[in-house]
């Protein structure tokens, strides 16, 4: 017997956190963060009572809440080695952003770097009675799905996925077994993405207009994976000046150019950042600011970072625009632009002047994405449909029942379930 309890991320894109226990094993599958103003945190489980972690990428809501089992102990965690380097830059941030609020300190953080051990895709990695192996998930450098043989059955999470080639990426494939269970991600799961191509040509098209016309172009963006696909973007289509870089995107390219093992065009990833003008403090910004430029800086939903002093110095600029490239949460200053066309600027409400625009590059797959993952499966699995907001785990758990006539539902945090 195998039992699947869902502690986080079960019809909410956050904290995502299952634990598999077999007869002998207890294995957890990502501990993660919901970022709001509190942090919040999946179910609780004892660190003496798992046999090791498996964080499948970097992001905050998949391994933001990982330090809290090294308050005491030394249990392994299993990760690809470029996706430890970037949860070190990320959670280390996330304590100096909100280490009020946090149960852990930089001491658990580095306990839990002492910890980890090296995985790679295609590895099998035995705990106990349990086997699991990586297989790329698509979604940024080093993401990984997670296979898992365990008492004469087998499951897979797909964590977050996506299944078209980006420029950083190759996209991820049906693993070609049958399996008993499938845990798959719904973030994007009533959204289609537009072609990937048709969307590079108009967001270039967009940039060459503002700079044209005298303008500087702010892209807001995630620091770990979205920053380097702009990066990559301008690169491909002839942008060799006056594109800078900055915030902690500076140390992540870094990382990146480490393990080029893990992208799909070290090279082509190289030359782009061989052209990126470097911004290394505040003499830096304002030179930045003084012609035509394109600045991709943090934060992606315009929520503190070194973007909020960009915008507040090219907000009122007809000439210039803020192409947000990211996702935007409820709420967040990407979000109350992108509805209202305003902005807080030091203690007043304005009225952006400058051309505001969202372009879709998601990492994540959308619904015709995930509907033809779920259509390539082998067999009659049982699908379980979490990450994604509550209609849409509904969505495509109607999707799969109606259409390819399978076992599916929405766990609610608590759930268990016997495989």
């Amino acid at each position: 017997m195998v039992r699947l309890s869902f502690l986080g991320g079960t019809r909410e894109v956050g904290r995502n956190a299952i634990l598999v226990e077999s007869a002998g094993a207890r294995l957890l599958l990502d501990y993660g963060v919901m970022l709001d103003e509190e942090p919040g945190f999946p179910a609780h489980v004892r660190a003496t009572d798992i046999d090791g972690i498996v964080v499948t990428h970097a992001h905050l809501d998949h391994s933001g809440a990982v330090p809290i089992f090294y308050l005491t102990e030394r249990k392994p965690v299993f990760i690809t080695p470029i996706t430890a380097e970037l949860v070190r830059v990320l959670i280390k941030d996330f304590i100096k952003l909100s280490g009020y609020y946090l149960p852990f300190e930089y001491l658990e953080l580095e306990t839990m770097m002492r910890c980890c051990r090296d995985i790679h895709y295609g590895m099998r990695i035995r705990v106990k009675d349990m086997v699991f192996t990586p297989i790329n998930a698509g979604h940024i450098p080093g993401s990984f799905m997670v296979d898992i043989e365990a008492g004469g059955k087998r499951i897979l999470y797909t964590a977050d996925i996506n299944t078209i080639d980006t420029r950083l990426v190759r996209g991820a494939r049906v693993p070609r077994r049958r399996y008993d269970v499938v845990i798959i991600e719904s973030t994007y799961a009533t959204q289609e993405h537009p072609d990937r191509r048709d969307l590079e040509e108009e967001f270039i098209k967009e940039v060459r207009s503002v700079i044209d016309e005298g303008g500087r172009v702010l892209i807001p963006a995630f620091a770990v994976g979205r920053s380097q696909e702009m990066l990559s973007i301008l690169h491909a289509y002839g942008f060799r000046r006056n594109v800078y870089i900055d915030g902690m995107a500076r140390e992540v390219n870094e990382i990146f150019l480490s393990y080029p093992d893990y992208l799909k065009a070290p090279r082509a990833f190289m030359k782009a950042l061989s052209t990126v003008r470097v911004v290394r403090g505040w003499r830096d910004r304002r030179e930045a600011l003084k012609r035509p430029s394109i600045i991709v800086a943090p934060s992606g939903m315009l929520q503190g970072g070194t973007a909020i002093y960009y915008m507040e110095n090219l907000a009122l600029d007809e000439r210039s625009g803020v192409f947000l490239v990211s996702f935007q949460i409820p709420g967040t200053g990407g979000a109350k632009l992108l509805e209202t066309g305003r902005f807080t600027i030091g203690d007043r409400e304005e009225e952006v002047k400058a051309r505001v625009r969202r372009f879709d590059f998601s990492s994540h797959a959308g619904m015709t994405q995930l509907h033809d993952f779920l259509r390539g499966l082998r067999g009659e699995p049982k699908i379980y449909v979490i990450h994604g907001e509550e209609e849409n785990c509904k969505a495509l758990v109607d999707w799969t029942v109606e259409e390819l006539g399978l076992e599916a539902q929405a766990p609610q945090q608590g759930d268990e379930f016997e495989v």
